[in-house]
């Protein structure tokens, strides 16, 4: 049984741990405004591009672009994974680490060979526990510019256009509120057509068509990735601060508890005490 002395150590370890829960809570707060900022730049044009892109592809013919080419037979899949190089983040590393490691268990029957992309040390850290092939890892990325996004996008382009690989999957975490946010996993190549059906437009080239899309469709690729990963950073500090903030709640739940304990424990070494005080005294009255 724990002693008054040892319930008193587990209280003040406890109220520690809550002032370190609470601190990165703070600090992920402010890490998010910021991070919710920079998504609101990059989302009104990551939008408005993906809209361009699917009226114009849409009166394009399906072999318009390499990027456009589906293949007759897949045989070898890349998942471009977008997770974090820090954890105490709940399930924020592990919903991305499941996609790409569920995806793998139940296709590779289907596949010649199934790669990860990976971005960060945790989601790749999960995925080497379980043998599943690390195609290229990226980690210690602490700012997204458009340096890195635009060497990233030609490296899947060059990867797709050589055959390497014949598709090419998408997997980040949607930020949709400070509460809730959604593990994505979508196709990224080749890119595909949207709105078939429906009303059509015919559109004035200047210049032409092909080099307008030669030049549109890889800085659409590059801006989808830019935005998933601004997306997946603005996940982590909200996914981040949800985990602290439960965190000092059971802090503060564990603490409450373990007082009620003290209280108890005390009041029963008080009372223990006094009916020894009390026992000597009737023993001595009867001699």
């Amino acid at each position: 049984m724990a002693t008054l002395r040892d319930i008193k150590r587990k209280i003040s370890s406890i109220n520690s741990t809550q002032t370190i829960t609470r601190t990165m809570k703070m600090v992920s707060a402010a890490k998010l405004r910021k991070a919710q900022d920079e998504l609101e730049k990059i989302k009104a044009y990551a939008l408005k591009m993906e809209e361009l892109v699917e009226r114009v592809t849409k009166m394009l013919p399906a072999n318009a672009h390499p990027l456009m080419t589906a293949r007759e037979e897949v045989k070898k899949v890349l998942i471009l994974s977008i997770a974090s190089d820090r954890g105490l983040c709940g399930a924020f590393n592990i919903n991305i680490g499941l996609q790409a490691e569920n995806f793998t268990m139940q296709n590779r029957n289907q596949y010649d060979r199934i790669g990860v992309y990976v971005f960060g040390r945790k989601a790749k850290d999960y995925l080497a526990r379980r043998k599943v092939d690390i195609f290229k890892e990226w980690l210690d990325i602490r700012k997204v510019d458009q340096g890195l996004v635009e060497e990233i996008a030609s490296e899947l382009v060059q990867l797709y256009v050589d055959g390497e690989f014949d598709k090419v999957y998408l997997s980040y975490t949607h930020f949709r509120s400070p509460v809730k946010q959604i593990a994505v996993f979508e196709e990224l190549l080749p890119i595909q057509k949207e709105g078939a059906e429906g009303e059509t437009f015919e559109y004035l080239y200047e210049p032409d068509r092909n080099a307008i899309v030669e030049t549109l469709l890889p800085k659409y690729l590059s801006t989808k990735i830019y935005y998933a990963l601004t997306e997946s950073q603005t996940s982590e500090h909200a996914a981040r601060m949800s985990a602290m903030e439960n965190a000092t709640s059971n802090c503060g739940e564990m603490v409450r508890y373990l007082t009620l304990v003290y209280n108890k424990r005390r009041q029963e070494s008080i009372t223990n005490e006094m009916m020894d005080i009390v026992g000597g005294a009737e023993a001595l009255r009867g001699t």
